[in-house]
């Protein structure tokens, strides 16, 4: 008796080790496979650049990103310099992981008017597109695929000439400058302007001018590019940043708009790349990053047709002033000035007997039986075109 016991003793005892032995394997193969799911999670950002920096310059441009990374590209650019550098790509938020097929809800509730006004690709001037305007299906930025308006432009206004900007010296008036904005207020840059920027802005910091009185203005396109960015360059502090348009004549903006805009219940925020396009092919643009222009000290005016040029996108509008081509109503309502880039229409901010809209949701926008869902131009002095997006939006792309 005293062996048998002994003997299944030695046996019950084998297989609690060998039971043991098989649960640490088990949990040591699953610590194996875990940090392979985390390696496969997405390209790297040595991937990323191989595979998207056509010109090898060691950053992405808008024009060079695809799929996810040009949805959240305006995230991911934290300098607002327009284009995503190493160190900006490796510090990107990964991608919420989401099975095929997965769709927000919460951002994709479709909302179906009784009116839904369709693109008209005969509203654009003809002289303004380097090609005719084709229709492709394409990916929207919720993800779904649609029917699509391709036009290309090399956003040159036909109706005016754009500039000037800056005035060259403090006696100058103000057919020798632009407009500013300030508390929702126009403002005329001539010389006198140029000079009391102190008193304007209460900082002695400013001083745009010299004793002799001649105004410190970007002359060429290096200091252009070194001045109109959010990271100034140190020595051109306090200066008129005057871009000029022959600086990028050979730019090429390739809007891909949907033929029949689809209204969501739920907005989305504004990104740098363009909101819309006016109907001579120019770029509405969001709000400028006026905190960055002027924490440097310098002014980057619009000319009297609300627009500037940038590096990146060329001659483009910050501020509707009314020297657009505008499509006339057969009623009091507002004219109309062009397309927001989810295919809703823009029109001016106020009526023909000069009301304004009182009934505007948060991105300036509202429904009526004739126009469907549309939007108004925010006032010139507001820095603001449009507030959101209330559709699904296409896309944006600079090249040259």
């Amino acid at each position: 008796m005293n062996y048998c016991k002994k003997l299944k003793f030695v046996i019950l005892l084998l297989f609690s080790i060998l039971l043991v032995n098989c649960k640490q394997n088990t949990t040591k193969s699953v610590e194996e496979i875990a940090p392979q799911k985390e390696e496969n999670q997405g390209p790297t950002t040595k991937n990323l650049l191989d595979e998207m920096d056509a010109d090898k310059d060691g950053k992405l441009s808008n024009s060079e990103v695809k799929g996810p990374l040009l949805n959240d590209f305006s995230k991911i650019d934290k300098n607002n310099d327009r284009f995503l550098s190493k160190e900006e790509l490796e510090n990107a938020p990964r991608p919420e992981r989401r099975a095929p097929n997965d769709i927000n809800t919460v951002n994709n509730v479709q909302k179906d008017f009784d009116v839904t006004i369709n693109v008209n690709p005969t509203l654009f001037i003809k002289e303004s597109l380097l090609n005719e305007i084709t229709q492709e299906e394409r990916t929207l930025s919720n993800g779904t695929k649609a029917l699509c308006y391709v036009i290309t432009t090399a956003s040159q206004p036909q109706e005016h000439k754009m500039g000037p900007w800056c005035p060259t010296h403090i006696n100058d008036g103000n057919d020798k400058g632009g407009i500013w904005f300030k508390d929702g207020k126009v403002y005329d840059v001539d010389g006198h302007f140029i000079a009391n920027l102190k008193e304007f802005y209460r900082d002695e910091e400013w001083a745009l001018f010299r004793e002799d009185g001649s105004i410190k203005v970007t002359k060429t396109q290096e200091e252009c590019e070194g001045a109109a960015k959010p990271d100034v360059d140190e020595k051109y502090h306090n200066y008129c940043v005057e871009c000029m348009p022959e600086y990028y004549r050979e730019k090429q903006s390739t809007y891909i708009i949907p033929v029949k805009p689809l209204y969501l219940e739920t907005s989305s925020k504004l990104g740098r790349d363009g909101i819309g396009i006016a109907f001579n092919g120019v770029n509405f643009e969001a709000p400028a990053p006026t905190h960055a222009i002027l924490a440097a000290h310098t002014l980057a005016p619009l000319d009297d047709h609300g627009g500037h040029v940038n590096p990146h996108a060329g001659y483009h509008y910050h501020a509707v002033t009314g020297a657009t081509k505008e499509i006339e109503q057969k009623d009091t309502h507002a004219p109309m000035l062009g397309y927001a880039m989810d295919g809703f229409g823009i029109y001016a901010h106020k009526d023909k007997n000069g009301n304004n809209y009182k009934d505007l949701d948060t991105c300036n926008g509202h429904y009526d039986d004739i126009r469907g869902y549309h939007y108004h131009a925010g006032d010139a002095g507001s820095n603001q075109i449009l507030g959101c997006l209330h559709g699904v939006s296409g896309s944006i792309s600079v090249k040259g």
